[in-house]
């Protein structure tokens, strides 16, 4: 009985330093607030966070005010890029998140440049180039009568 207890006790104990140790990686995250150049919040801005190491992606999007936060990363070099129709995208590379580390990046976006197309389309004028009279149209002949 001794035996089976003190075993029981060893079992929970190493469950609980497996379990411990589970939580401890080395994860990071980031977080910041995406604004335009006026400071205004950009709500549902899309952020992509790529592992330069792995090549992986995670994404985020801000909230009502302009906040975002991409959590549980493991430690590494990172390239964070900020997205968001109308806007011009904004890229930052080479970020190094380590072990227990939350990073704030904050950005403001420029508005994107706006270009259009304007399209003419005309009838073209006929033109007879074979004949070197100038023509007009004739009047209309009144008739006489006699009396």
């Amino acid at each position: 009985m001794t035996k089976r207890i003190l075993l029981v006790v060893v079992a929970f104990f190493a469950a609980l330093c497996l379990g411990s140790s589970a939580r401890g990686q080395a994860i990071g995250s980031f977080s910041g607030t995406i604004t335009d150049k006026s400071g205004s919040a950009i709500a549902g801005a899309t952020i992509t966070v790529t592992s330069q190491g792995t090549g992986t992606t995670r994404e985020g999007k801000t909230d009502e005010t302009g906040h975002y936060i991409v959590n549980y990363l493991p430690v590494g070099l990172y390239t964070i890029r900020v997205e968001f129709q109308g806007f011009q995208s904004a890229e930052t590379k080479d970020v190094k998140l380590q072990i227990d580390e939350s990073r704030e990046l904050d950005f403001a976006l420029a508005p994107s440049t706006v270009s259009s197309t304007v399209e003419v389309v005309a009838d073209a004028v006929a033109v007879q180039t074979t004949n070197p009279t100038l023509a007009r149209s004739s009047p209309l002949k009144k008739s006489r009568s006699s009396p």
